[in-house]
């Protein structure tokens, strides 16, 4: 299983920018989870196409399960 969070924030644009973080800890506590997106905001640290990022707006745990399946005859 895959686990990932996908982050969304909001741009001084009224835009929105998604961050996907992969490998994620599961379980990880809310407050740790939102206080990296704070720092994300803190930091500046992505130049989105449509305006400065201003506020978090979701953050959502992804768990992903992937079945191979066989096409072959």
């Amino acid at each position: 299983m895959d686990i990932y969070y996908a982050m969304v924030f909001e741009t001084d644009l009224g835009k929105t920018l998604s961050v996907r973080v992969t490998k994620a800890v599961p379980d990880l506590p809310r407050s740790t989870a939102v206080a990296a997106m704070n720092k994300i905001i803190a930091a500046n640290c992505f130049d989105p196409k449509y305006g400065s990022i201003t506020a978090a707006k979701s953050l959502k745990c992804v768990k992903t399960v992937t079945t191979p399946i066989n096409i072959g005859e």
